[in-house]
C-alpha cells in the first residue's frame, strides 16, 4: 500500500500567510464596499424625504412643512431657532399625550405644539410634521453610515419633536423667517433644500453666531479658501460619511426633487455653502464660506441687503 503525502509544517505555513495576506488584501475593499452601499442607502433616503415633501406640499398650499412661530418678537432679533438638542421628557412618560405639560416661557417642549407666541424652536420639528402626517416614518431619518439611533416610538402622534439629536441624521432648509425664504414649491429648483447634517448642528461646535447684524463684519469667518481638493474640504463636510473632520461629502437634495452625492458644501445657487449662513455682501466668499451657525438667530439670508431690498431667498442653510 502507497503512503500519502501530507503537507509539511513550512508548507501549512505558507499558505496561512497566503490566506492572510489575501484578507489583509480584500478586507479594505469589502469595507469600502460596504460604505459605498451604506451611502447609496442614506441617497435613497434623502431622496424619499423630497417626495414626502412634495406630498406634503399639495395637501398643504404649495408650503412644506413649517411649525408656527412668532414672526415679530418686538426686538432687535427677530426670529430665533433653537438646536436640534430640544428634545424634552422621557418616552416612556406615563402621560406622553397630556395637555397639561407646560412648556417654559417661550420654548415649547416635545410634547406641546409650537403656538404662534413661540420664538424658540428646532429646525427637527418642521421634519417631525412628516412624521405625524404619515408620510415618513422615523426610521427614515437614520442615515446607516451615521451611527446614529432610531427613536423606537410608536406614539407618534403623541409629540412634536425628536426625543435626541442621535435619532437625526439629517438637516433641513431652515424653515424660519421671512415668509420668502421658507420652503415652498416655489422655490429656486437650484437650492440645496435637505442633506446628511452640518459640521456645525450639534455639541461640538462652540463658535459663537452674532447676535446682531451690527456684529456680523468682526465675527469669525470660515475661510475655507479656493480650488481645494477633496481631502481638504472633509473639515466642512457633513460627518455622516467618513467622521467629523473627515466627511467625504454629503448627499443633497435640489429644490426640483432629485438628490446626488457630493464632495463640497458649495452646492447651492452661486456656488452658496449649504451649511453656513450667507456672509452680509451676498457675493463670492459671503456665500462659499459663509458664516457659522450655532442654534441662535438662524434663518437663511438674514441681514444680507440693507434698505428696501430684504433678505436673500437664495441662502440655502441646512441645519441641524
Amino acid at each position: 500500500m502507497k503512503s500519502r503525502k501530507a503537507f509539511t509544517l513550512i508548507e501549512l505555513l505558507v499558505v496561512v500567510a497566503i490566506i492572510a495576506l489575501l484578507i489583509s488584501i480584500l478586507l479594505p475593499s469589502l469595507s469600502r464596499a460596504r460604505e459605498l452601499s451604506k451611502r447609496l442607502v442614506c441617497g435613497t433616503q434623502v431622496k424619499g424625504y423630497g417626495t414626502a415633501v412634495k406630498i406634503y406640499a399639495n395637501d398643504n398650499e404649495e408650503h412644506w412643512p413649517t411649525p408656527t412661530f412668532n414672526e415679530t418678537t418686538g426686538t432687535g432679533i427677530e426670529w430665533q431657532v433653537a438646536d436640534v438638542e430640544i428634545g424634552f421628557g422621557d418616552i416612556d412618560s406615563p402621560t406622553p399625550c397630556n395637555e397639561a405639560v407646560v412648556p417654559p416661557a417661550n420654548q415649547p417642549t416635545r410634547y406641546s405644539k409650537s403656538e404662534d407666541n413661540v420664538t424658540i424652536l428646532s429646525v427637527t420639528r418642521a421634519m417631525w410634521m412628516l412624521v405625524r402626517s404619515g408620510e415618513v416614518t422615523p426610521k427614515s431619518f437614520i442615515c446607516p453610515s451615521s451611527g446614529d439611533q432610531i427613536e423606537n416610538n410608536q406614539n407618534v402622534d403623541c409629540f412634536y419633536d425628536f426625543k435626541e439629536a442621535k435619532n437625526v441624521s439629517y438637516g433641513y432648509q431652515v424653515p424660519y423667517g421671512p415668509f420668502q425664504t421658507r420652503g415652498s414649491e416655489d422655490i429656486d429648483p437650484r437650492m440645496a433644500v435637505f442633506s446628511d447634517h452640518s459640521p456645525y448642528g450639534d455639541a461640538g461646535v462652540t463658535t459663537a453666531m452674532p447676535s446682531t447684524s451690527a456684529e456680523w463684519d468682526n465675527s469669525d469667518i470660515l475661510d475655507p479658501g479656493k480650488n481645494m481638493s477633496p481631502q481638504a474640504w472633509q473639515p466642512f463636510n457633513s460627518p455622516n460619511h467618513g467622521g467629523r473632520g473627515t466627511g467625504e461629502g454629503q448627499n443633497v437634495l435640489f429644490g426640483d426633487g432629485h438628490a446626488s452625492f457630493h464632495k463640497n458644501p458649495l452646492q447651492g445657487i452661486d456656488n452658496d455653502n449649504i451649511f453656513t449662513l450667507m456672509g452680509v455682501n451676498a457675493l463670492g466668499e459671503a456665500r462659499q464660506s459663509g458664516l457659522i451657525p450655532n442654534g441662535m438667530n438662524l434663518y437663511p439670508g438674514v441681514d444680507v441687503f440693507t434698505g428696501s431690498i430684504g433678505d436673500s431667498t437664495t441662502d440655502s442653510l441646512i441645519y441641524p
